[in-house]
């Protein structure tokens, strides 16, 4: 429950935060990339050392000191990449077309010291991956997530989020480990 909990805050915030970015981007070519994105009435606050978008490449960059913010929501590391799948353009032939317009998300991988704070959860790890067509968050490097005193920790935690369920992997040097409180027993 909760790396459930941590994943669904980690991916809010991940698509509110491109969605920003995007729409920024589309916003010059009256195209708003990723339809699925509306409504979000928070404002993001993204800061980092450089911010690169390439509509050829289907990427949005951000390096170097990445911290994004939205109330009490903060995650920062390395560098954030934001890959879209990109679709053929449609229209009669001859048309001019822009193929290298970003239409849907296809991945976002926030990299380099990730740290994810709310409240008292704590998420962190080298790299943290987000797949948006199997709806699953792949956190590696020495990833652990933490709630209160609660903290859980392993190889490689994956979270999946329709099933509502993450699998924490161990392996050699990086057993899977736990150290949970009875409700109780929690301090605050």
């Amino acid at each position: 429950k909760l790396g459930t909990s941590l994943a669904m805050i980690l991916l809010a915030m991940l698509l509110v935060m491109v969605s920003a970015v995007a729409a920024q981007q589309a916003q010059k070519q009256g195209v708003n990339p990723f339809p699925m994105m509306t409504g979000k009435d928070k404002p993001i606050n993204i800061s980092s050392d450089k911010l690169e978008a390439s509509q050829k490449e289907g990427t949005i960059v951000f390096e170097g000191h990445v911290v994004a913010q939205q109330e009490d929501l903060t995650m920062t590391g390395r560098k954030l990449v934001v890959y879209a799948v990109k679709e053929k353009p449609k229209g009669p032939k001859g048309a001019e077309q822009n193929p290298g317009m970003i239409e849907h998300l296809d991945r976002i991988e926030l990299s380099g010291d990730v740290r994810v704070t709310q409240g008292d959860k704590l998420a962190t790890c080298e790299k943290a991956v987000y797949y948006r067509q199997e709806q699953k968050i792949i956190l590696s490097g020495n990833p652990q997530v933490s709630q209160g005193k609660d903290v859980l920790n392993g190889r490689l935690i994956t979270l999946y989020l329709l099933e509502e369920r993450s699998v924490v992997e161990g392996g050699g040097q990086n057993p899977v480990k736990a150290t949970l409180y009875p409700e109780g027993k929690k301090a605050n």
